[in-house]
Parts: structure tokens; C-alpha cells; sequence
């Protein structure tokens, strides 16, 4: 896995290398952060609160692949 973050006034980042059972993983927790756990009536002073708990059930495939994005994504951000 490869971030790169671009410089300038509007930033850029992009991540390659990903296998797509990565890329399913990524999109799945997307969906269901934005779907289920954040709705407009959530909001409260400019902050988003989550109306429950994040729920994810992933299968052997994709939480092998989550893991290894949390790993890569950690040594990244230090």
C-alpha cells in the first residue's frame, strides 16, 4: 500500500496498491458509517454523533484485509 499526499492550497491523497478485497473492505465501512451510524438529525453543534454502535460483520477474507489496512495504515500515520 502506497499513500501519497499531494501539496498545494487544496491537497490531494491518493492510496494504491490495494487488492480489491482491500477496496471492498474500505467501501463496506464507508457505506455503513454513512448509512446507519450518522443521520442530519444527529448533528449537534458542527459535530456528527453516532445514533449506534458502528456495526461491520465481515467475513474471513475481509477482516484479514481489514487488519493488514489497519496495520499499513499505522505505520503510515506513525
Amino acid at each position: 500500500m502506497k499513500l501519497t499526499i499531494g501539496k498545494g492550497t487544496k491537497p490531494k491523497g491518493t492510496i494504491s496498491g490495494l487488492s480489491m478485497t482491500e477496496v471492498d473492505v474500505i467501501l463496506n465501512i464507508v457505506d455503513v458509517a454513512d448509512r446507519r451510524c450518522f443521520k442530519v438529525s444527529d448533528k449537534d453543534d458542527d459535530r456528527w454523533y453516532s445514533n449506534e454502535d458502528f456495526i461491520l460483520v465481515p467475513d474471513d477474507t475481509q477482516r484479514k484485509a481489514l487488519a493488514k489496512l489497519g496495520n499499513e495504515i499505522r505505520k503510515i500515520i506513525g
